[in-house]
Parts: structure tokens; sequence; C-alpha cells
């Protein structure tokens, strides 16, 4: 059982600013009972991302239903799923970029997308890139494409 410093349910002893210490300071209430919980330690709970369940268990908050505040006071950040999934490979592979993609479990459901890319994604067509180019505010005008600019008339060639 742990006994806490202060209010967020920070344990003693422990330095809540690495990733790890983080998970360490949220673990202390997994698998327990609501009942055996001071009205303290409930707070400190909702804070690292439980709730109490139907029965007498914490369980995980639905993040949904969560703020933006309360997710990023829980030590996450605002990413894309795809960054999630490699954060997770990451994690799951120590930490290693190479081992990541050295990876041979290739029944995990995260293993195609490992690399940080969704393989299922068709390839832009260039007609698509192109648009796009046209309306980046980092375009300079129109750009040449097989000798004619785009936007431009076609040439007429005598036939």
């Amino acid at each position: 059982m742990a006994t806490f410093e202060n209010c967020t349910g920070a344990p003693l002893g422990h330095d809540a600013t690495t990733r790890r210490a983080r998970e360490r300071t949220r673990e202390v209430f997994t698998g327990r009972r609501v009942s055996t919980l001071s009205a303290e330690e409930l707070d400190a709970a909702r804070a690292a991302g439980y709730e109490p369940s139907d029965g007498d268990w914490l369980i995980g908050r639905d993040p949904r239903k969560m703020e933006r505040s309360e997710l990023e006071a829980m030590g996450h950040a605002p990413v894309s799923p795809m960054e999630a999934i490699r954060a997770r490979c990451l994690d799951c592979c120590a930490g290693s970029a190479h081992e990541v993609r050295c990876c041979v479990a290739m029944t995990c459901p995260s293993w195609p997308f490992r690399t940080g890319k969704n393989p299922w994604r068709a390839p832009i067509s260039e007609e698509r890139r192109e648009a796009l180019r046209q309306r980046s505010p980092f375009s300079s005008g129109p750009h040449k494409t097989e000798g004619a600019t785009v936007g431009s008339p076609p040439s007429a060639t005598p036939v």
C-alpha cells in the first residue's frame, strides 16, 4: 500500500519528471478496490486516469469524456494515430528504432504500421499533388510539369 505525499498522488520517494516515474504514480492504483481508498486517494486516482467501475474496482476512464487538459496533465500529448502506434512500437522494442525496423512479431496488429506509415493508404496522384502545390502558401507561382506551365493554355503546335 503506497503512502501519498500530496493530493496529486505522487508516491513518496519518486521523482515524477520521467515518463516511467509518471507511470509508477498512476500504477499505484492498479488492482485497488474503491472501498479501500480515502477521499484523497480517490481524487488522486481520478487525476491519474481511473474511475470507479460498476463493481468495487478502479478502471480506466473513457478518454472521449475527458478534457484535453486532463489528458495533458496525465502526460499525454496530442499525436496522430500513426505517431501513437510508432511510439508504442518503440516502447515495445525498448526505444530502439533498429529493433522496430527488424521486428518479427508479424501477428501484431501494429506490425504493418511500425515504421510510422500507413501501408494501406493509396499513393497520392500527380494531379492531387499539383493541386496541393498550387494552394500551398509556400508556392512561388505556377510550377512547370513536362515543359508546360500548369494553368496556362496549351501551346498550339502545327499539325
